[in-house]
């Protein structure tokens, strides 16, 4: 299923695909095109409805908050067909150039990232109607930007909101970042969050504060067991005891380890 609407003065779209873990569920992704602004390309697997979807609408520059192919597997299809600005953190523009060899799970799921030429983003992203702040967030990666639009409250998150008490993470996230890339959204003037995977949130801080609060409730009890000689696979069976089937079907590419790990 794809679905446009709008909300206010954006054009939003929402796909989906289905996540093989267990029990399976589908991931909602979600497109945001304000003023000739799209924020995130979406993956390559939607292609044919995504593609009808741009085609629709006048498209000026494009937003990525970071380079995972979920958010960038269309930015070659838009620089190509378009010949539009993509704008990526700086610390991901020469991945960009490289199509990246990615595990079977993850071309199941999203298709390819092929390679694309992005440009550094500034401080502000500006349209004819609204400027964009561009904040760093690492956490989810290492480079990760969210916007911030004051005058309307908006927060773009990309994928620092997501799962509000995740129990497992990606190979290349840290946890200890994320916590301070909360923090400082926290410190910003917004009331709507929307999320690349869970849509348009209202009542925003108070998502993140319960995010905020799971991970440091989490950091304070892996610091105690780390206090006590535990190692970090240790640490994991205290805290995550049992089988971790998402780190079987991802090929460890998913694990609690990396959760325990980076705090």
């Amino acid at each position: 299923m794809f679905e446009v609407f709008n909300y206010e003065d954006i054009i939003c779209a929402r796909g989906n695909r289905e996540m093989p873990w267990k029990p399976s569920f589908q991931m909602n992704v979600y497109y945001y095109l304000i003023d000739g602004l799209l924020i995130d390309s979406g993956p390559y697997s939607l292609a044919k409805e995504a593609i009808e979807f741009f085609n629709a609408h006048i498209i000026e520059q494009v937003f990525l908050s970071h380079i995972h192919e979920d958010h960038a597997g269309m930015a070659y299809w838009l620089q190509e067909k378009m010949q539009i600005p993509i704008y990526l953190h700086e610390g991901s523009l020469e991945e960009a150039r490289r199509e990246p060899e990615l595990a079977k799970y993850r071309l199941g799921i999203w298709g390819r990232r092929k390679a694309f030429n992005a440009e550094p983003i500034n401080d502000t992203i500006k349209t004819g109607s609204y400027v964009f702040d561009v904040i760093d967030s690492p956490g989810h990666c290492p480079y990760h930007k969210v916007l911030h639009e004051k005058t309307k409250g908006w927060l773009f998150s990309g994928d620092l909101l997501n799962n509000l008490k995740p129990k497992s993470v990606m190979f290349d996230e840290n946890t200890n970042d994320t916590i301070l890339s909360i923090r400082k959204v926290l410190d910003l003037d917004f009331t709507t969050v929307f999320c690349a995977h869970t849509g348009i949130r209202k009542n925003a801080k108070n998502l993140f504060l319960k995010k905020l609060n799971y991970l440091l409730e989490l950091q304070k009890d892996t610091q105690v067991l780390r206090n006590r000689g535990f190692s970090n696979t240790e640490i994991v069976e205290q805290l995550f005891p049992g089988p971790d089937p998402i780190s079987s079907l991802s090929g460890g590419e998913f694990s609690s380890y990396y959760l325990v790990s980076t705090l």
